[in-house]
């Protein structure tokens, strides 16, 4: 019987861990509309608004969809820089201030580990394929609209 109740205990433990970690397992996904002067373009955006799923990012996939990419939400100005540690798919960078304008893009390469820090701080950071503003008129200062119902900032 106390067998029982002590393995009973174990699985309950770790069911409550599995469901505190999902949140790195399933990042949900928004339209991010991005404008500037007369380009406009919808990207369907996976958030990553708490640690684990900021530090996991893009990490160890192989491709990204054109109209794809991951936005970092943070819980106040943040000066960190970003690397592609474990990130197969070259990428921009984009350093967003508090009011969703676009202040840097840095071209990331694959499996290069240096920190590219922006010169100033930042509140959001959107990740894209390399070459997306580009090639859809934009750079900085572009202006990205949160879509409603985002999640806080952890």
């Amino acid at each position: 019987m106390i067998l029982r109740a002590n393995l009973l205990f174990v699985l309950f433990v770790m069911m409550v861990a599995a469901c505190r970690d999902s949140d790195a397992a399933t990042p949900s996904v928004f339209d991010l509309q991005i404008t500037q002067g007369e380009a406009s373009e919808t990207l369907k955006v996976e958030i990553a608004a708490t640690p684990s799923q900021r530090q996991q990012g893009l990490m160890f996939r192989e491709e990204l969809a054109e109209d794809a990419g991951m936005l970092f939400l943070f819980p106040g100005e943040s000066r960190n820089g970003f690397w592609m540690r474990n990130t197969y798919v070259p990428l921009d960078i984009a350093y967003i201030g508090f009011d969703g304008t676009v202040q840097e893009i840095r071209a990331a390469k694959p499996l290069d580990e240096t920190p590219l820090t922006p010169a100033q701080p930042y509140r959001y950071v959107l990740e894209v394929n390399q070459g997306w503003f580009e090639r859809h008129g934009m750079g900085v200062g572009a202006k990205i609209t949160l879509p409603a119902g985002l999640p806080g900032a952890q």
